[in-house]
């Protein structure tokens, strides 16, 4: 896969996820999510989706690195997220996007992100 393809893929991507659309279609039906540091794994469509609209919710703030592309794969990183004076440097992630036949396949994130979700404070 060409790299144009990867970035056209994640453009449509992440507009549709700004304009409150529904993203899952740009995923392959039996996409997984993985948390890498905690090894929760979610899989399918919509329920990656949904996932992905709760980790949002409890990202208040951060800062966030610009899209990385390779041939078949997108690299996203962000840092501070959620800090405060009280609360410390807050959370660190990199997310890596697998993108195959114009669909994303897979996603793995790393780092303390795990953190925000319920079960995963330890992870």
């Amino acid at each position: 896969m060409a790299i144009s393809t990867t970035q056209s893929v994640m453009d449509r991507y992440f507009a549709a996820m700004g304009a409150e659309e529904d993203f899952s279609k740009f995923f392959d039906e039996d996409v997984t999510w993985l948390m890498v540091d905690s090894g929760q794994e979610v899989r399918g469509a919509g329920p990656v989706r949904d996932y992905i609209l709760e980790l949002h919710s409890r990202m208040l703030s951060g800062d966030q690195s610009e899209l990385v592309l390779a041939d078949g794969h997108a690299f996203l990183e962000g840092s501070r997220v959620n800090a405060d004076d009280e609360a410390g440097p807050g959370l660190d992630f990199c997310l890596v996007y697998d993108v195959r036949d114009d669909r994303i396949s897979a996603m793995r994130c790393y780092g303390t992100l795990a953190r925000l979700m319920p079960g995963e404070e330890d992870g």
